[in-house]
């Protein structure tokens, strides 16, 4: 039989078609299933952990900068050495540093608040009116976000916690007493503004945001003392180099820099476990849905011997018959990634949209199961499912060679 470039996906494409056995039919269902309930999985895996990652960064850089840059200090005081901005390299140069976005000074003061029922611990951290308040929009629950620097002493307005306000029984608009730790102690009578909820126990616990020259008056600083600045970089993902580009040439001796990443790394090392299970998971999926494939290749293969048998005897080579039966594995393995890709990024748009599946935000960080579609996550995806479905395929259609045409034609 003499080979032409399409002849075996001609015959592929025939026998696909024709495939009267309802057995035959059952089985080649279940290939296409298992491929795409793996890519799907797989999809739905990858855009579930970059939801979870992104989403909880999101929340965490609105309490912190990518980079912290404050004043190298061994005493373990919970007040912080002042930082003169005047004599900051870093904070004159700053529309010059490279690969920036946003850069802002904050100042932190410990204190007490009293309610008029209850009194708890409280972290003042004073921002600047370069940080953009606006940031804060989707995590607002009520009330706004103070104004920065409208008064020379400081705004008397705090915005706080949903757990805060819950705790001290508190709501937009009423006034609070806080007391400061300090010599001679201190009091001020504030305003609640806001109330946010970031789901980020570490700090909705404890921290709550208002004017950095409330502090500034509290701590008798001039209006060049800050407590550190903060910076947020354009690329989050690329900032270790970033670090290395702005370190040795703008940050001053008197000063240390440090990434969120070493500040916050129980965040971070939770990211990465979550990394490594998801790659876990698709290890274990690709090589269930590839060992379903073989298994049902070899099936229709044994199903087939008669055909193949009579195809050797009229002249096929080899070669020939490999290629249909790979070609009609392909063509399973491109019906099932298809199907895969519409039910993965389908579920993640209907969950982004209607947030089917809800998660204790005490717990998880967030109130649903995120989604977050990379495209070049999905492309390595679907690739490597297609690569290694196409390379195993070659497993089960090598017992095309050991068919013998007169017993395979005498067996049937």
């Amino acid at each position: 039989m003499k080979e032409t470039s399409n002849l075996p996906l001609f015959i592929s494409k025939r026998l696909s078609q024709h495939r009267n056995n309802s057995f035959t039919k059952l089985i080649s269902k279940i290939a296409i299933g298992s491929v795409a309930l793996g890519v799907g999985a797989l999809i739905l895996a990858f855009s579930i952990f970059y939801g979870f990652k992104e989403g909880i960064e999101e929340k965490l850089f609105l309490h912190v900068g990518h980079l912290n840059v404050e004043k190298f200090t061994m005493n373990r005081s919970k007040e912080e050495p002042p930082v003169n901005i005047n004599n900051s390299v870093l904070y004159q140069k700053r529309d010059s540093l490279p690969d920036m976005k946003n850069v802002y000074t904050y100042a932190h003061k410990w204190g007490l608040l009293k309610s008029n029922e209850e009194v708890s611990g409280i972290l003042i951290k004073g921002l600047s009116k370069d940080y953009k308040v606006e940031r804060w929009a989707s995590q607002m629950v009520d009330g706004k976000f103070p104004s920065l620097e409208v008064a020379k002493n400081g705004a008397k307005e705090l915005v706080i916690s949903k757990t805060m306000a819950t705790k001290m029984h508190l709501k937009v608009g009423d006034e609070i007493i806080i007391y400061f730790i300090q010599q001679p102690p201190k009091a001020r009578k504030m305003k609640v503004s806001g109330i946010y909820n970031t789901g980020l126990e570490d700090f909705d616990e404890l921290v709550a945001y208002g004017d950095i020259n409330l502090v500034r008056r509290l701590n008798n600083w001039g209006d060049s003392l800050v407590g550190g600045i903060e910076i947020m970089a354009n690329d989050f993902d690329n900032i270790d180099n970033t670090v290395e580009k702005i370190d040795e040439d703008y940050v001053d001796v008197h000063l240390f820099m440090r990434s969120v990443k070493d500040k916050y790394a129980h965040f971070f090392d939770w990211f990465q476990m979550l990394y490594n299970n998801v790659w876990i998971f698709l290890i274990v999926i690709v090589s269930v849905a590839i060992f379903n494939v073989v298994s049902i290749m070899l099936i229709l293969i044994m199903e087939r011997t008669a055909m193949i048998g009579t195809f050797k005897a009229m002249g096929a080579s080899n070669n020939l018959l490999q290629k249909i039966f790979i070609y009609d594995g392909v063509r399973m393995a491109f019906k099932g990634i298809t199907i895969g890709n519409l039910v993965g990024l389908g579920f993640g748009f209907l969950q982004n949209q209607f947030k089917i599946i809800p998660l204790e935000a005490s717990t998880y960080y967030l109130d649903y199961v995120p989604f977050s579609f990379h495209w070049d996550a999905i492309i390595v995806i679907n690739i490597t499912v297609i690569v290694l479905t196409s390379l195993s395929l070659l497993i089960p259609t090598s017992i095309v060679l050991g068919i013998s045409p007169i017993k395979s034609i005498k067996f049937n």
